[in-house]
């Protein structure tokens, strides 16, 4: 798992479907800035462009969109997530790629906060869906605990 500063950049995403939604929020709530790509995205990106939350460009993306980019996430079904990668080929912008897990160079982990802690658990793209079920695991857990610090200082 990695930490990025917000200094690293904005992340270009590509897609503006259920799964951008989940993967923005995310990198939001892990304090990233966002670049959405899509011409049409579900009403809930479209309020957090709105709100200034994202920046979002209603086009598809080009090469200069990884040209400008670090990373990028491909949001999008297996063929345009194919078409995608192609034109982020030699560009230097690592991938992750939601619809073609294999072209992808970085994953997101299930992440949530907990007090002033940033918790994630990840399958490197192999079981997203397992690693958002031990996220859920763990939250129910740390919520029903209190850190051995904490109980200290209470002393």
């Amino acid at each position: 798992m990695v930490c990025l500063s917000p200094s690293a950049g904005p992340i270009l995403v590509a897609g503006g479907g259920q799964v951008a939604l989940r993967k923005i929020r995310t990198l939001l709530e892990g304090g990233a800035d966002v670049t959405l790509v899509s011409p049409s995205v579900v009403p809930e990106l479209h309020a957090l462009a709105e709100e200034g939350r994202i920046l979002w460009e209603r086009r598809t993306v080009e090469r200069k969109d990884f040209e400008d980019h670090r990373l990028a996430l491909l949001a999008l079904p297996r063929r345009e997530t194919e078409s995608a990668a192609a034109l982020a080929g030699k560009t230097g912008c690592l991938l992750n790629c939601c619809g073609a897990r294999e072209l992808g160079s970085w994953s997101l982990a299930a992440q949530f906060r907990w007090k002033e802690f940033l918790i994630g658990t990840g399958s490197f793209g192999k079981k997203p869906a397992g690693a958002a079920a031990l996220k859920r695991r763990l939250l129910n857990w740390l919520s029903k605990t209190e850190p051995e610090d904490e109980k200290e200082n209470h002393s």
